[in-house]
């Protein structure tokens, strides 16, 4: 289905009925990352982001975070009850900046994801390190990027759940892709770390090998209370395409209210 959400025709997928439950896929993900999640009595709600899938790719400028997030919380009209927000990665950069934002958000669960970078410092790092990949994603191609892609250290994937995400990878506009890195990349993104007192319930799931991510959530933990951690083994980074059996049982559990 197509939504039009402040003059952006948005790629949207929805499965179920019951309370809503909003997904946000991360970077060359789509919004039929919706399938790898269980059949449970909600409403499931996945948008391709900016720049991802089949929604419209407008100008760089119209890919930040605040413009990403408005749109989102535009979405949330859909239904007017409390909302479920779950992102991966830099879905979850993004759910956890609409939950501090929107208090119709009474639950985010992100996975594998990040407050943002707190110095200036290490901002202009990262956005140095993401214009050279956007550099190389247009000069390249989109199959060179997805090669160079899968072979980051952060995955712990065998090669047929590397073969299940090329495709999807592979589909993704280069140009879109680019955009997406300089405009809503780790570097680009406000810190958030100041304001997670803001922050609904909050449950982080990291997976058993993404040390970096695991440090970060405890972090998280530490600062607020209302934050918890939930550990997927034998994971990396995708820990619901690493251990895509836990990750749907310790999903259902927590969007049907366990602990």
């Amino acid at each position: 289905m197509i939504r039009h959400i402040r003059g952006v025709a948005y790629e949207v997928l929805e499965r179920g009925q019951g309370r809503p439950v909003l997904l946000l896929h991360g970077f060359t993900g789509r919004a039929d990352w919706l399938t790898r999640f269980p059949d449970l009595p909600v409403h499931l709600v996945a948008p391709s982001l900016l720049g991802h899938g089949r929604t419209a790719c407008p100008e760089r400028g119209r890919l930040h975070m605040s413009q990403q997030v408005r749109d989102l919380s535009a979405l949330l009209d859909l239904d007017d009850r409390p909302w479920t927000v779950i992102g991966y990665s830099l879905g979850g950069r993004i759910g956890m900046t609409l939950a501090v934002c929107d208090r119709r958000v009474e639950h985010f669960i992100g996975i594998s994801t990040t407050p943002g970078l707190e110095s200036a410092t290490e901002r202009r790092e990262r956005r140095a390190q993401d214009a050279e990949l956007a550099t190389f994603l247009e000069q390249r191609g989109i199959e060179a990027f997805v090669d160079r892609w899968e072979q980051l250290p952060l995955w712990h994937q065998t090669a047929e759940m590397r073969a299940s995400l090329r495709p999807e990878r592979l589909a993704q506009h280069p140009s879109a892709l680019a955009n997406s890195l300089c405009a809503i990349g780790t570097g680009s993104m406000p810190s958030l770390w100041p304001l997670l007192d803001r922050l609904p319930r909050t449950d982080l799931i990291v997976g058993e090998h993404d040390l970096k991510f695991k440090a970060i959530a405890k972090r998280m933990r530490d600062e607020h209370s209302l934050v918890q951690i939930h550990e997927i083994s034998a994971a990396g980074h995708a820990p619901h395409i690493e251990n895509a059996q836990q990750f749907g049982t310790m999903i259902k559990k927590l969007i049907l209210g366990g602990n």
